[in-house]
């Protein structure tokens, strides 16, 4: 199917989003060379919950290592210019949800599963920053959840086929809805102009194959993420179906046995201490 009659399909079907304002003023302060910190700080603070939700993420253990930042300014310094383009992302997160269910909940979970695992096998392999990987397999569903607020009942359809059938749910929803939350998340990342990594991760996240991507960066964070989601559903964090340990491709990071499954113990820890912290 060609791209433009895919999207007009989806555009037809779902309601796309879009990104909230106090994040779009900042993504676009971000890509000028010439914005302050002080500036920043002035269009983040108009918006109470924005800012406290990015606090939030900037003092987790996986993102500021806990460090004590307290003001938006102070984690624009810290943390830098590129990756508060990332952090405004993560907090627009919360903008999606319309409502918070069980399948929502177990959603949350995989997502925040699937950031803290990708967060754990970049720092593993340092093939890339860690803070990346994390951003990365936190927002790689989110065409799930914007799915789910046009298409309730049938996106019902669609998990109890996976569970039934025990097939991914790219399968499930290309058979139901004719298009997948890759496609409808890569729409939402080119709409809401997301930086190319953050897009490329969203549209590739379950490829065989990636097209030839301007910077080699962004096939790395698409096979970390990949093998973080495989690590996640193999564990029954969060929904969908579950996967045979033989199926991660935990080996095309150079990660032995011994060391993916260390990890596995690792996520697990992090997992328990960390859930329902991050963008609560």
């Amino acid at each position: 199917m060609k791209e433009d009659v895919l999207e007009r399909i989806i555009l037809e079907t779902v309601d796309v989003p879009s990104l909230p304002p106090v994040a779009s003023k900042v993504l676009g302060l971000v890509s000028n060379d010439y914005t302050s910190v002080s500036q920043l700080e002035e269009i983040i603070s108009q918006d109470e919950a924005f800012s406290t939700r990015i606090l939030r993420i900037a003092n987790s253990p996986y993102y500021g290592r806990g460090r004590g930042i307290d003001t938006i300014s102070t984690a624009v310094i810290l943390i830098g210019f590129n990756a508060m383009r990332s952090l405004v992302t993560a907090a627009s997160l919360k903008d999606l949800h319309r409502k918070f269910g069980i399948f929502e909940e177990q959603h949350w979970e995989h997502s925040l599963g699937v950031s803290i695992a990708s967060s754990l096998l970049a720092a593993q392999t340092e093939m890339m920053i860690p803070e990346e990987a994390l951003i990365g397999g936190l927002i790689h569903d989110m065409g799930k959840i914007v799915i789910n607020n046009s298409l309730s009942e049938e996106y019902r359809t669609v998990i109890d086929k996976m569970n039934q059938e025990n097939i991914s749910s790219i399968a499930a929803e290309d058979e139901i809805l004719g298009f997948n939350h890759c496609n409808v998340g890569a729409l939402i990342a080119r709409k809401w102009k997301l930086p190319g990594n953050l897009e490329a991760v969203i549209e590739y996240h379950h490829a065989e194959q990636y097209p030839a991507f301007e910077d080699s960066g962004y096939e790395t964070l698409c096979q970390i993420v990949q093998v973080a989601d495989a690590m996640c559903l193999h564990m029954g964090i969060g929904v969908g179906a579950t996967i045979d340990f033989s199926k991660i491709g935990f080996e095309q990071l150079g990660l032995t046995e011994t060391q993916f499954r260390t990890l596995q113990e690792r996520l697990k820890h992090c997992f328990n201490e960390q859930r329902d912290r991050l963008l609560e």
